[in-house]
């Protein structure tokens, strides 16, 4: 390989030398190097020349690799130092890791929260929009229960009124009507008194008790001309009117009734004492009107 070539054998060496500045791998270098072929021509003094040379560029070498040895070892150190800044780190990447772990889960557990809240947030809106809208039938419920309360207040404030002048009578009075009109509420005071059998019944006891009631022949007079106006809505025409109007008239026996004071058989009449009840479909009188005359 370097048969003759004394430079570039020599090249070799220094190349081998700088690479490896181990004293025991020199050795070996240079063993090797005695046994190889174009050794032979160097003769005994460049050899030695050389040596030294060798020598001084080995301590430098050993030198150069003891400053190396020292780079290293402080390299290492320093990177021992960054390796445990790195494992700090690491921790410390960890431990964040674990404490942005926590905090997604505590993030996710408040979205379900959050999520049930509003879910809960609707529902009661939801409830709260069909309360309004309940809110707003009950109001148009009551507004109609209102009208028809008016309507009926309106229907019936006769009723009422006639029920409660008659219950304002006295009980022994009322008592007189008691077969005869239902006094346990306004309706039942209306239905049975709207019966045109049940109002001449009301006539015959006025009659009967018409002496024994004096103060009270007004207010029944009132209530028994009602209940015919009545009675007369339940017919759908006016079938039914009073007999009162006959002062001055010549006693007639289909329409008229003598009372206890009448002297004569006849006579014009005078003043009517209780008014008859006269019926147009049938054209005769259901009942005649009580009168007095005079001469």
């Amino acid at each position: 390989m370097f048969e003759g070539d004394k430079e570039k054998y020599k090249k070799f060496l220094k190349n081998l030398e700088n690479a490896l500045a181990e004293a025991d791998i020199q050795k070996r270098i240079r063993e090797i190097a005695a046994d190889a072929k174009g050794l032979g021509a160097i003769d005994a003094v460049e050899a030695d020349k050389q040596n030294e040379h060798d020598f001084e560029k080995k301590q430098k070498i050993k030198k150069s690799f003891d400053e190396q040895v020292q780079r290293i070892a402080e390299l290492q150190e320093e990177n021992n130092k960054q390796a445990a800044s790195i494992n700090a780190l690491k921790r410390a990447k960890e431990q964040q890791e674990h404490e942005n772990s926590k905090l997604a889960e505590q993030v996710k557990n408040q979205a379900w929260e959050l999520a049930k809240k509003n879910e809960e947030l609707r529902s009661v809106a939801a409830a709260a929009g069909k309360l309004e809208q309940d809110y707003e039938k009950i109001n148009a419920a009551n507004a109609k229960l209102q009208s028809d309360l008016n309507a009926w207040q309106k229907e019936f404030a006769e009723p009422v009124k006639f029920y409660q002048l008659y219950m304002r009578l006295p009980a022994a009075v009322r008592e007189n009507f008691a077969n005869v009109i239902a006094d346990e509420s306004v309706i039942a005071f209306i239905l049975s008194g709207s019966d045109i059998d049940n109002i001449c019944s009301f006539w015959d006891s006025m009659k009967r008790n018409y002496y024994q009631m004096q103060a009270e022949r007004d207010t029944l007079l009132q209530i028994l001309e009602y209940l015919l106006s009545v009675c007369n809505i339940y017919q759908g025409e006016q079938v039914f009117a009073l007999i009162k109007d006959e002062e001055g008239k010549y006693f007639d026996d289909d329409l008229h009734m003598r009372s206890e004071n009448c002297s004569r058989y006849t006579g014009a009449i005078e003043r009517v004492l209780l008014p008859g009840i006269w019926n147009n479909r049938l054209a005769r009188a259901n009942r005649k009107a009580l009168v007095e005359y005079g001469a």
